[in-house]
């Protein structure tokens, strides 16, 4: 698409761009940095923002850019959440001698509304801040950003036939090697029994299966649960992070 080129173009290496369309997109911050020009280009990315006809446009900026975050305020966009970016070279990565069942949307006993089911569980009661999106929203992402073959990667974690986690691993389009979770997250009815480590290193497992060599992950400051999941399976650091939001 021509807008998203556009946006590409104005913002340069030092930002990636995740579309989402037709329901959003999302400008991330590559590395500290000044933000050159900011107000410009913010007041263009409104524009080309209108023009494609999303439903939000999302901004993150590393924390200690407050000029550029009381700006983003000022052109109506919203705090949404203070988030701690980390990464693990996967390389040396060594798989848990325990397994577990899992199933994916290519699996004939798992629908959709099963999976839309089971990630909305997930979301419940997490010290992460809610998602402004319908889970049908959150769906139709998933299959936006990630393209062809995205049934196979939304994948639901099983005790025999209780379902206890949601995990969606992937290559980010665009960066060869970069492994992300769209989403990760333990069902309310499997939290307190450590299982969040150890479904978050199956899950780092199934992303250096499809070709990852490296994870990159984030979770908000509140969520502390999440952040010592990341410290015993040895991620580390990569930054903390403020993301912005303008609903349309």
């Amino acid at each position: 698409m021509e807008q998203v080129k556009q946006i590409e173009s104005l913002f340069g290496s030092d930002f990636n761009l995740l579309a989402g369309l037709p329901i959003s997109i999302v400008l991330e911050q590559k590395v500290p940095g000044e933000l050159n020009e900011w107000e410009s280009k913010i007041t263009k990315l409104i524009e080309i923002s209108r023009q494609m006809g999303v439903e939000r446009t999302g901004v993150t900026i590393h924390t200690g850019n407050p000029e550029a975050g009381r700006l983003l305020v000022e052109k109506g966009f919203e705090h949404f959440s203070s988030k701690v970016d980390v990464h693990k070279d996967l390389k040396n990565h060594e798989a848990s001698a325990k397994k577990t069942s899992w199933r994916s949307l290519e699996s004939t006993d798992l629908s959709e509304e099963e999976f839309k089911d089971y990630w909305e569980q997930a979301m419940s009661f997490s010290a992460n801040q809610a998602s402004t999106l319908t889970m049908d929203q959150q769906l139709e992402s998933v299959r936006t950003e990630l393209g062809e073959g995205w049934p196979s990667v939304c994948r639901v974690f099983f005790e025999g036939e209780t379902a206890i986690g949601v995990a969606i691993p992937h290559i980010e389009p665009g960066m060869p090697g970069e492994g992300r979770l769209f989403y990760f997250g333990i069902l309310p009815s499997a939290r307190g029994r450590g299982l969040g480590s150890f479904l978050h290193k199956e899950a780092l497992s199934m992303l250096k299966e499809i070709g990852a060599e490296v994870y990159v992950g984030s979770t908000h400051v509140a969520n502390v649960a999440m952040q010592r999941v990341f410290e015993r399976n040895g991620c580390e650091v990569r930054a903390y992070t403020e993301s912005y939001y303008l609903y349309f």
